[in-house]
């Protein structure tokens, strides 16, 4: 019998930004501190920091010109709870800037090609200083100090693990309850590290290959107490999703469906809480490596957590499978609820996947929650959602969709942004960008989700209805396929990584 989840206990610590005090003796993390790739261990690219719910009217330009040997650049900014951005790419240089956008230092690593964006920073407050956790394409482990008691800062190795050692990683380093370092390599082989903070002293305890390549984030997520401590969660571009126990010692469980196709989790896994019910693993599906894609490319593919199956897979609305791709993560947003009274609509359209029979609920709610209240005009899909292969989908409409209370959103290259009901499987809402969409939305407090699509243009969408809030084209050089990774840190500010810069972005 599978025993009940539990929730991943890892609970951050808050830091007071409004007086410019962290009540922190040691190393710690800030609440509003985007300090790593997909902001924790199970990747839900939201936070509680506020967004720019009014646009953008200033622009700091965190540059960064040096393209990797092997890739361009692929640029993407974090910050720490002092504030401070830490830009890194497929370059071999991590650089560091201070909150006013001043630049700091400027470490390189031993390799050709860099972090691709993917450290897990830990920031002293009270001594002003951090540490930089980092894998690299060119291989290696590294434990970097920035000491902000100079002016400029200093940036020093601490202690690494050699690239003969750790091999190439493209998946960000997530951090355990108990400390520990996880870090996935990009040929299979997971791995924990200890970093003994007042010996300085980088240890590598424990290697266990799937034999898979990996080139999303990995999650942690405490699934069952018969295991001790958090399980680590692993998708892999060939469509592979295994569970493996804390200490590596090998897989638990795991669930292959996509394997037969080939089906790329190519941005690794997400875990989504829904309350009492079971937790799920979210694995989008792409294109990116495979020529061609598989026939599932473009699905969201949805695997409960407690029963180890695949309990939905959505097939957007605008979505050719096997065309179109999911290449990023997805953003979970807050929980929220809404009631009303609802009016059903049925519509049928012939594809050349085949027929599609849609049930409408079009009424006024009234969402609750952290967003507030307010009469509001909302559109959602209803029923019971079966998908099959050759792209066709049926939906039963036997049931009332009164509230959606657990929602998550991705980009597509179909050109939109989507949101999807966690408990149904279905999509809630979809958000026409005009181009397609090649990374992560990300989520604020009050679910309003920001993205950017394949010409840098900035969207921010009102996660609960998908009624549009604005778009910009601050940061767009007008081309194609420009990947915009971004975060939201502090006052209300979005950061971006996209062409070969970096920027915060202000209201």
């Amino acid at each position: 019998m599978k025993t009940q989840n539990r929730k991943n206990n890892r609970t951050p610590l808050f830091s007071l930004q409004a007086v410019g005090i962290l009540l922190i003796a040691s190393f710690g993390i800030g609440c509003a501190d985007w300090h790593e790739f997909g902001h924790g261990p199970t990747n839900p690219h939201n936070t509680y920091s506020p967004g720019p719910v009014s646009g953008i009217t200033t622009l700091t330009n965190l540059a960064h010109p040096v393209a990797g040997s092997n890739h361009g650049s692929e640029v993407g900014v974090l910050t720490d709870s002092s504030g401070d951005y830490y830009v890194t790419s497929y370059s071999p240089e991590i650089h560091v800037y201070d909150p006013s956008g001043t630049y700091q230092a400027t470490y390189t690593l031993p390799v050709s090609d860099g972090s691709r964006a993917v450290p897990y920073v830990v920031n002293d407050f009270m001594k002003r200083k951090s540490m930089i956790f980092a894998g690299a394409e060119g291989g290696g482990f590294y434990a970097i100090e920035v000491d902000k008691t100079t002016s400029p800062y200093t940036m020093t190795l601490s202690d690494s693990i050699s690239s003969a050692v750790v091999g190439t990683s493209e998946s960000s380093p997530k951090r355990a309850d108990d400390g520990n370092f996880y870090l996935a390599g990009q040929w299979g082989d997971i791995m924990v590290f200890n970093y003994d903070f007042p010996s300085a002293t980088l240890t590598l305890l424990s290697t266990y290959s799937v034999g898979e390549v990996i080139t999303g984030a990995i999650a942690l997520y405490d699934i069952d107490p018969a295991y001790p401590d958090e399980e680590v969660l692993v998708a892999t571009k060939e469509g592979g999703f295994y569970v493996l126990d804390h200490t590596l010692t090998g897989v638990i469980w795991s669930e292959t469906t996509g394997l037969v196709n080939a089906d790329e989790y190519y941005s690794g896994v997400t875990v989504a809480e829904r309350g009492s019910a079971d937790p799920l693993a979210l694995l989008p599906i792409a294109g990116r490596i495979e020529s061609p894609p598989s026939a599932n490319s473009g699905i969201l593919r949805a695997i409960n957590l407690n029963t180890q199956s695949i309990e939905w897979e959505l097939i957007p609305s605008s979505t050719n499978p096997g065309t179109h791709e999911i290449p990023g993560s997805v953003s979970l947003m807050h929980e929220f609820s809404a009631t009303g009274t609802t009016t059903t609509t049925t519509t049928t359209t012939t594809t050349t996947g085949g027929t599609v029979s849609t049930t409408v609920n079009t009424g006024d709610l009234t969402v609750g929650g952290d967003i507030g209240g307010g009469s509001l005009t909302i559109t959602v899909n209803t029923g019971s959602s079966t998908a099959t292969n050759d792209g066709s989908q049926t939906i039963n409409p036997n049931e009332t969709h009164r509230h959606h209370s657990y929602m998550a959103t991705f980009a597509s290259t179909d050109e939109h942004l989507y949101a999807v009901d966690l408990m149904t499987g279905l999509e809630a809402w979809s958000y026409w960008m005009k181009a397609p969409g090649f990374d992560a939305p990300v989520t604020d407090r009050s679910n309003f989700v920001f993205v950017g699509d394949g010409t840098s243009t900035l969207h921010a969408v009102h996660g609960p209805t998908g009624s549009p809030l604005w778009a910009d084209p601050v940061i767009s050089v007008g081309g194609t396929e420009d990947i915009v990774k971004l975060g939201l840190s502090y006052s209300k500010e979005l950061i971006a990584g996209s062409g070969n810069s970096a920027y915060s972005l202000l209201p």
